[in-house]
């Protein structure tokens, strides 16, 4: 097929590259061949006369071009023999086409036989000199396997020269150059490649690898890291650029210049939380690691302790002081809270579990393994619950305050969220883990791999193999997360504790208590303990308080404020009152300060089986034990009280006069 058109102004508005360049008939040339151009089927093109004469192959081109793009798909899928075999045959029928003796040297090359692919990439240049691709790859072969950069730059010069305004080229040339140790001249071309077009995502990589040629280990990490965020799809570009950001980051990070980021913050909380901070490595230590804080651990001092065995310590070390730093900031706000989980939690958990536990033991598994299994699951998923939030505030402080982090907190995020993904995928553990506790879990781990894809372009989402409805409700949790973070005050990060352990139904395994009157009614407990000499170690009421979302000891109290007496708890009192008949003072005290432990750390009214060591043989409920607390306390330490803030005191004036009348436990 002919198309005949003549040259003349209304052509030139046709081509307006051509125009814009005074009527250059050079580039009215080259925008012709690019429009009328099918895949690697270039036109003819005739000028004479004043007349451009443009020859399409029709017929070739609607007999190949289906068989051209299967042999791409065949090298894509990487069956080279077969896409060799197919090419060949299109060679013999069409020797003209340039593009297809590309393609045969690009599986010459793939397969490693480098000779046979320069002579293919001749033979495309033969037909078609100007052929970029063809230039290129013979330079790349003569480059990378020959060593000959002199020759591969004629070939790289070339390619650059017909098309000096294309920064794919001019971004490709500088790859290989720096591969082949010539940043000085690649430098060059990637300067000229920017000005062209800076938002080329490819360049950004260019210039992270030159800076690590150059070892400026800084500046590569940087730019990898700009490379990630301009490359979404996870292709061999986005592999490359994470890998350099990696390397680098690795490169950067550095034991004294760590150390000296982690003092320099701990000497400022010292300071402003009055109290000396020790780090120390533990190599037993089952997570990456953790902050015990004084006020809870009766110390003098926190206590950081990190599992050296991780990489990049040093961002480990500095998260955990952010919690300290975060609590501190609540605490001066009067909104600090502790994070409490007890028996009832843990057999809560355990009995919504209880089809899977018995699944289990068909499977063969001993009841003592299966319940120290989902016991381990039970402290896993509290943690989750407690840290996931908070860990996003922790995070993004340590990102914008601290930049020479950033590589630390590079490596050990990856490190850490690929830890994630083996717990919640691995088939190992699939095969037992419940479900729904999975589920759950990897949710959690998707808020904070989403954190990590924003801050630093490292995508993934998908090596979690997340549902719909998984991914959905991660992504909900960030951006509710993100409202928060914009009008953050000390203590809001509790608000979105409850509020995502509430969406996944996990507000029944915890409690957040408010840490001044816990730590006020420990306190009061055990300087009650000193005075009277009372050893209350054995006690099954001391619970650490690290492990913990509502203090049900408070909601009861609202629940109940201003109420008509609750016989109940009458009817438990008289019971009390007429137990505590038979004791002595001494006697009455230690239990008094016993049930003290237990009931200021919470108590479900409704729930059952508690129990108080020093009254053996017998099981209370909520209501009873509620009852006998503060009987015992108005016999023993009555001008404490009011601090119990229990709202039961006409209760035990009811109670008080039915014993006096005679009346008794039923």
């Amino acid at each position: 097929m002919h198309i005949i058109h003549p040259i003349n102004d209304f052509l030139f508005e046709l081509f307006p590259k051509a125009k814009e360049a005074g009527n250059n008939i050079d580039v009215l040339r080259e925008e012709i061949e690019k429009f009328y151009t099918v895949g690697p089927f270039k036109p003819g093109i005739t000028i004479i006369h004043g007349i451009v004469d443009i020859n399409i192959e029709g017929e070739l081109i609607e007999q190949h071009n289906s068989r051209y793009r299967k042999v791409l798909d065949l090298c894509d899928d990487r069956r080279f023999d077969e896409a060799k075999k197919q090419i060949s045959q299109l060679i013999k029928e069409a020797p003209q086409i340039s593009e297809y003796h590309r393609v045969l040297g690009q599986i010459h090359s793939e397969e490693g036989e480098q000779d046979d692919a320069i002579n293919s990439l001749i033979d495309a240049l033969r037909w078609d000199p100007k052929n970029e691709w063809a230039l290129i790859m013979t330079g790349n072969i003569l480059a990378r396997y020959q060593h000959d950069i002199d020759a591969a730059m004629n070939y790289y010069a070339c390619a650059v020269q017909h098309k000096p305004d294309n920064y794919v080229t001019l971004t490709l040339v500088a790859i290989n150059l720096i591969q082949n140790g010539k940043p000085e001249v690649a430098r060059q071309y990637l300067d000229r490649a920017f000005e062209i077009n800076p938002a080329y995502p490819n360049m950004y990589y260019a210039y992270a690898k030159l800076a690590e040629a150059e070892h400026n280990d800084k500046e590569a990490f940087q730019l990898a890291v700009v490379a990630l965020f301009k490359n979404p799809r996870k292709d061999l570009l986005y592999q490359q650029s994470l890998q350099t950001a990696t390397k680098a980051a690795n490169e950067i990070i550095d034991v004294e210049v760590g150390g000296d980021i982690v003092n320099a913050f701990a000497a400022r909380l010292e300071e402003e939380c009055g109290k000396k901070i020790v780090i120390e490595g533990d190599t037993t230590l089952k997570t990456a690691a953790k902050i015990e804080f004084a006020e809870t651990h009766n110390r003098s001092y926190h206590l950081v302790k990190y599992n050296p065995e991780y990489p990049a310590v040093h961002h480990l070390i500095m998260h955990e002081l952010t919690h300290l730093f975060l609590a501190a900031q609540a605490r001066q706000a009067g909104k600090n809270k502790l994070f409490v989980s007890y028996d009832e939690n843990k057999q809560k958990f355990l009995l919504a579990l209880d089809k899977d536990a018995k699944k289990m033991s068909k499977k063969g598994y001993d009841d003592e393994v299966i319940r120290e299994y989902y016991t381990k699951l039970f402290v896993g998923l509290n943690n989750q619950i407690f840290n996931t939030p908070i860990d996003l505030f922790i995070e993004d402080y340590l990102f914008q305050n601290h930049p020479d982090l950033m590589p630390y907190q590079f490596v050990s995020l990856l490190g850490l969220i690929q830890e994630g993904i083996h717990a919640t995928t691995d088939e190992n553990i699939l095969t037992i883990a419940p479900p729904g506790i999975l589920s759950k879990s990897k949710t959690f781990n998707l808020v904070n791999a989403l954190q990590f894809m924003k801050r630093y372009g490292v995508n993934l989402i998908d090596e979690h193999n997340p549902t719909k409805t998984e991914k959905e409700q991660a992504e909900k949790f960030y951006h509710e997360y993100e409202e928060c973070r914009t009008m953050h005050t000390p203590g809001d990060e509790y608000k979105l504790l409850q509020s995502f352990a509430k969406q996944l139904y996990l507000q029944n395994y915890f409690s957040l208590v408010e840490e001044s009157g816990f730590r006020q009614h420990r306190d009061l407990i055990e300087r009650l303990c000193a005075d009277a000499k009372v050893d209350l170690s054995g006690s099954d009421a001391e619970h650490p308080a690290e492990i913990l979302a509502d203090k049900k000891m408070q909601v009861f109290t609202e629940a109940h404020e201003g109420k008509d007496i609750n016989m109940a708890v009458t009817r438990f009192m008289v019971e009390a009152l007429h137990y505590f008949e038979k004791l002595s003072g001494s006697e009455i005290n230690a239990i008094a300060m016993q049930i003290g432990l237990l009931c200021g750390d919470g108590i479900s009214p409704d729930a059952e089986g508690y129990t108080v060591p020093l009254i053996a043989g017998k099981s209370f409920t909520g209501y009873q034990v509620l009852a006998y607390y503060y009987v015992s306390w108005a016999k023993a330490f009555p001008e404490y009280l009011e601090q119990l803030q229990l709202p039961f005191d006409k209760e035990y004036e009811f109670a008080l006069e039915m014993v006096g009348m005679g009346g008794g436990a039923s």
